[in-house]
């Protein structure tokens, strides 16, 4: 009997938990078409709900506010992008710096929010959200290139160098429609960076 009234907790558990998460990619939905048209500090909770269809109580149920949902949005997203580039560093430090286009996992990254990066990269976008995504990739690149003992030069300018160089393959793919497929824009990252030489 015991057993059985846990199952039905867990059961019960679930359903919520499966709720939740369709609530909120009806929102990411909702929101990434809001922002296509409106600036975000224009985007309301009427607004969300409407394009959700999701109601005000339930919007409230999770957030206090338009940005507080921003807020956690960004974090998800900042997440994942730090979880891709971790993938490529650990495969970096495990080859001796040997990296191939398969391991690289920031234009999958991209691709599957892409959504969202043609937000960030539109007038529309406030040029802080852009920063935001470059100072993770410039962390990422500091941590790799530090690791390398690349000391010659000023290693901020040399930081900085490459993210801007990333970011700008991001931008140019983007500008393209992506166009071309995740292996093609990882070899020809690779490549740009000249990995090799870097050691």
């Amino acid at each position: 009997m015991k057993s059985s009234t846990c199952s039905k907790r867990r059961v019960k558990m679930n359903r919520k938990d499966l709720r939740v998460v369709k609530t909120k990619q009806s929102l990411q939905r909702a929101f990434i078409e809001l922002l296509k048209d409106k600036p975000l500090e224009k985007i309301t909770v009427a607004d969300l709900c409407r394009q959700s269809g999701i109601t005000r109580k339930t919007f409230y149920l999770h957030y206090d506010n338009v940005p507080k949902y921003f807020e956690e949005f960004i974090a998800r997203l900042l997440a994942d992008l730090e979880q891709a580039m971790q993938k490529s560093s650990n495969y970096l430090k495990e080859t001796n710096y040997q990296l191939e286009p398969k391991m690289i996992h920031l234009f999958e990254h991209v691709y599957n929010h892409k959504d969202f990066y043609q937000f960030i990269f539109s007038s529309n976008s406030n040029f802080a959200y852009y920063k935001m995504f470059f100072e993770r990739i410039k962390a990422f690149v500091k941590s790799s290139v530090q690791s390398q003992e690349l000391m010659d030069e000023p290693i901020e300018f040399i930081d900085s160098f490459l993210a801007n160089a990333i970011l700008g393959v991001i931008l140019e793919w983007h500008n393209e429609g992506f166009q071309k497929s995740i292996d093609e824009m990882n070899g020809i990252l690779l490549k740009l960076l000249k990995i090799d030489a870097l050691k």
